[in-house]
């Protein structure tokens, strides 16, 4: 999408919400009338029969980011509907409504059963293939109540409009699910929201209506009308005795990012810092190449949307996979990169599974985890903190930069050529010691055996750095740790840390690194 359809895009947004709020009216004469919607004078309210009653208060509004405020289409024009699949039918969907009992009855949902329901966003269907994909990812899993929720008719453009519809669908659900429990004896906590985009924040909207609910998680929810807003006009963690939330469109929406970057809910995931995802950078998947191996949709959304459908992969793949999806509790991806909160701590604590395993635990709400993840399937990857101790020797340099790979020898396996250094030279001082943390798709157990590749920099920006015959451009390695997460059960979701602990095997204590050379590090340490 390139500046001009985002433009394009936005003035929709703001026409569309102006023209449904008033502030631009030509039905009644040839004048402009001018309100200020941000500046309501009095509640709006406006009820759907025995849903209830929708308000609009200042509360709703915000100069900057929710100017506009306009009330749902009519029930009628929504048509939300709810989809059952079953392991009985997971292909042919059964219609449920709470004005049919009948139909409930007849149907194949079981309410002693978990239910799940799936919610999509944003110009998106019950049709697009990764609806289907989730559904029978989560009945192959588990003998569940996997529904649907159709609301096709409130979903499309204007945005403005679509968002006020989450609304109403967000009503309609609760009305349901509290039908399911009051008729049916459906215990709300064993209810899980499943909502991508503006369906994340429908699921908020019907958490706010359905006391017990169990789980809502949300998938890369909409940042536009909803970034920055109070709790009650978006998901928050208030809406559910679990919310978990997956961010991976976190950019601002004027640089094409959809998703919100700020927390909403008891465990914020941020794969890959949350913003851009690895694969989505159109010259990693020509456009041309995805039609072939994916068809028209896929390929749509890897050109409008690649990283805000990241989270839905992300979600599916989590389902089934034997990869864990291990993310580490931490103030920022940085500080997760830098290895300084790589521990899951003695309980586990400090680590949570992304996806659909996930717990809360004992964490307060907001907390943020980070995990990387690869660029095409599968995306799941497991992470190695990989800490170098520096020696200094009488003729070791202050400090070099420099590129490091390292490879990682086990009983089970080797892993060739991790780059320690992947958006640039590092700047190291000898006789401190630095962490990196990598990630690859196997798991090798505990490391043997390491072998660190070494290449000084040069850069003529910094004459300090340029190093001929004066200087020594060697790199003084005493050991190396590697650091990995062992995951206990998978069923319990613990987690507890490997150390392993390598040392040259000379005499003198460190490895002395020529540039464009190569050490071994072998598991010989001498006890401390």
């Amino acid at each position: 999408m390139g500046p001009q359809a985002v433009g394009q895009w936005w003035l929709l947004v703001m026409l569309g919400g102006a023209a449904n709020s008033g502030l631009l009216d030509w039905s009644r004469n040839n004048r402009i009338e001018v309100n200020v919607p941000w500046v309501p004078s009095s509640t709006e309210s406006r009820c759907y029969d025995e849903l209830g009653c929708l308000n609009l208060t200042k509360d709703w509004y915000h100069l900057i980011y929710r100017p506009f405020n306009v009330f749902p289409l009519p029930r009628q024009t929504i048509d939300t509907k709810f989809i059952l699949y079953t392991r009985l039918n997971p292909t042919e969907g059964q219609i449920l409504r709470a004005t049919d009992d009948p139909g409930i009855e007849k149907s194949n949902f079981d309410p002693k059963k978990q239910t799940k329901f799936i919610i999509h966003g944003f110009i998106d269907t019950p049709l697009s293939s990764w609806v289907k994909e989730m559904r029978l990812e989560l009945l192959k899993n588990s003998d569940w109540n996997v529904v649907v929720v159709d609301w096709a008719g409130g979903s499309l453009p204007l945005y403005t409009q679509a968002t006020a519809n989450t609304r109403l669908v967000g009503l309609e659900l609760a009305f349901f699910i509290n039908h399911l429990k009051n008729k049916y004896q459906l215990d709300p906590k064993d209810v899980h929201l499943i909502g991508h985009s503006l369906g994340a924040h429908t699921a908020g909207y019907a958490g706010q209506n359905v006391p017990g609910l169990g789980r809502i998680t949300g998938l890369d929810p909409a940042e536009p009308y909803f970034q920055g807003m109070p709790s009650e006009v978006r998901l928050d963690p208030g809406d559910a005795h679990l919310v978990d939330v997956i961010h991976t469109d976190g950019t601002s929406i004027f640089l094409l990012g959809y998703g919100m970057v700020e927390p909403c809910g008891h465990l914020d995931f941020y794969p890959n810092n949350g913003k851009e995802q690895p694969g989505c950078d159109i010259s990693e998947n020509p456009l041309p190449l995805t039609v072939i191996r994916e068809g028209i949709e896929e390929a749509s959304r890897v050109l409008l949307a690649c990283s805000h459908v990241r989270a839905v992969k992300f979600f599916i793949e989590s389902i089934n996979t034997q990869c864990p999806y291990l993310a580490h509790r931490c103030p920022s991806y940085q500080h997760f990169l830098q290895g300084k909160c790589f521990s899951c701590g003695p309980n586990g604590t400090n680590c949570a599974f992304m996806g659909l395993h996930t717990t809360r635990g004992l964490l307060p709400p907001g907390a943020k985890f980070f995990v990387q993840t690869g660029k095409e399937p599968p995306f799941c990857r497991r992470h190695y903190r990989v800490t170098v101790e520096l020696a200094r020797p009488p003729r070791a340099e202050t400090w070099v930069q420099g590129f490091m790979r390292v490879s990682l020898h086990s009983d089970q396996g080797k892993i060739r050529d991790l780059d320690l250094t992947p958006n640039g030279y590092e700047k190291l001082e000898h006789g401190t010691s630095r962490s990196f943390v990598v990630s690859h798709i196997e798991e090798i157990g505990t490391v043997t055996r390491v072998e660190v590749y070494w290449e000084y920099d040069m850069n003529v920006l910094q004459p300090r750095s340029i190093c001929f015959l004066w200087c020594n451009d060697h790199l003084y390695v005493s050991s190396v740790r590697v650091s990995a997460s062992k995951i206990l059960n998978s069923r319990e979701k613990r987690a507890v840390d490997v150390v392993s602990k390598l040392c040259s095997p000379g005499h003198r204590g460190y490895a002395d690194i020529a540039s464009r050379s190569t050490a071994l590090f072998l598991d010989n340490c001498r006890s401390d």
